[in-house]
């Protein structure tokens, strides 16, 4: 064609994007997911709007739900706005009073945990009571100790009376400590043959040769049973003596190393030995017992007195008289089950004052043996353990001339060398006391 215009074009339709790529707004609150995602899509422009045919709107008007004014929702729904007002918004504060978490859960306020935690607190004082009441049983007395005597005694009924110690002592029974609470301070004393005061002076009679009393013969198949028992310082000397028994076929270990650390003979309540030797020589039946006490008992407290006895400071005549009492009990308590004491004295220690005190305490116990001959072995360790110049010595030379580390760095207790130096002198005097031998000689054709 020649003409200066061009031709006419065809109108095309408005160019709009496809529903599949647009994503409507959400209508009202109270439309539903199918009204609001059927609604057509709200276009930016008003020619889009235009576009669309009066029917069409209309439509999409009938659709959409008419949104009530607030008095007519109100008045509609009066249960839902009344419990709306009673709860107020999670969000806006905690602590409040009827304040919800987001779960729904109500927060508890600080008082509710104060009184949570004070109920936990009395429980608990509940349940430990019985051991509180020991422990304060044990403290040195004074103020402070009647004072805890006193609060704990009474926590101690309540918690007996509502049932709440039973799971402690079950626990403790499954432990293999039954009774670990309870408080024994008696202290059963057998009546003494031995008279520490003889007022009667025998008559002299004409000398006569003595003979040596017979040994106690022991044999591969009657052996000498032999219990060691006593505070920490008997543990390292007991295993000593024992492995040196293990090599005769005469003697026999029973009953293992019956040590009890921090334990003596002031302090029954703290361990009950006058109990536990006499339950232990009528179960284990031994012709010797080894015993070691005293390295706790350098103090003036005891428990387990007689009515009105009372002692002053350690070595003071009446600390003397009741202490001498009990190593006494002790030595006839296994002396009348037929067994003979061999009793391991106190060490010199490192310390001087300990020393001292220690010195004391050896003393009472030698002067109880002396008073038993032939029942009771005292084996001193002081002079044993002693170095050179008669002081403490942590190293001594053995037999084959070596220096050897002989006691423990806290300067009482012994090292296993040290063990050993007295293992061997308890075999020495076994075999001065009993028969051990004789019964090789009648085994030789």
């Amino acid at each position: 064609m020649s003409s200066s215009n061009p031709p006419e074009l065809p109108k095309l339709p408005p160019i709009r994007e496809s529903a599949e790529h647009v994503v409507p707004s959400p209508p009202g609150n109270h439309a539903s997911a199918e009204d609001w995602t059927t609604a057509p899509a709200k276009q930016p422009a008003e020619s889009d709007e235009s576009a669309m045919t009066a029917a069409a709107r209309s439509e999409a008007r009938r659709r959409t739900p008419r949104q009530k004014p607030p008095e007519e929702a109100k008045r509609a729904a009066p249960k839902e706005v009344e419990q709306a007002e009673a709860d107020p918004p999670t969000g806006g504060g905690r602590g409040g009073r009827g304040s919800r978490t987001e779960d729904g859960r109500r927060y508890s306020t600080a008082g509710h945990g104060l009184i949570v935690a004070l109920l936990a607190l009395i429980f608990g004082a509940l349940l430990l009571a019985p051991g509180m009441h020991k422990s304060a049983f044990n403290g040195q007395s004074g103020a402070k100790r009647d004072v805890a005597l006193a609060l704990t005694g009474g926590l101690t009924h309540v918690s007996h009376a509502l049932l709440i110690d039973r799971p402690r002592g079950l626990v403790q029974d499954a432990m293999g400590r039954e009774n670990a609470d309870d408080i024994d301070v008696a202290i059963v004393v057998p009546p003494s043959t031995v008279n520490p005061n003889p007022t009667t002076t025998p008559k002299p009679t004409k000398p006569a040769v003595a003979k040596p009393p017979a040994k106690r013969k022991f044999t591969p198949e009657k052996k000498l049973r032999l219990w060691i028992a006593g505070d920490s310082l008997v543990i390292t000397p007991g295993y000593s003596i024992v492995r040196a028994a293990g090599g005769s076929p005469v003697i026999e270990s029973v009953g293992g190393i019956d040590g009890h650390i921090a334990t003596g003979l002031t302090r029954p309540d703290v361990f009950n030995w006058f109990n536990e030797l006499t339950t232990q020589v009528k179960a284990l039946r031994p012709n010797v017992v080894v015993l070691n006490f005293g390295a706790n008992d350098n103090h003036s407290y005891m428990t387990g007195l007689p009515d009105g006895v009372s002692v002053g400071s350690l070595g003071s005549p009446e600390w003397v008289k009741e202490y001498r009492r009990r190593v006494g009990a002790v030595m006839d308590t296994v002396n009348r089950a037929g067994a003979v004491v061999v009793w391991i004295g106190l060490p010199i220690a490192r310390s001087p004052t300990e020393t001292q005190e220690f010195d004391r305490i050896n003393a009472v116990v030698l002067q109880e043996a002396k008073l038993r001959p032939g029942k009771v072995i005292f084996i001193d360790t002081y002079n044993m353990f002693a170095g050179d110049d008669g002081g403490f010595a942590e190293y001594l030379e053995n037999d084959k001339g070596d220096t050897v580390k002989v006691r423990a760095g806290d300067g009482v207790h012994f090292e296993t060398a040290g063990g050993d130096l007295i293992a061997r002198e308890v075999l020495k005097q076994l075999n001065l006391r009993f028969d051990l031998t004789s019964w090789r000689k009648q085994q030789t054709p």
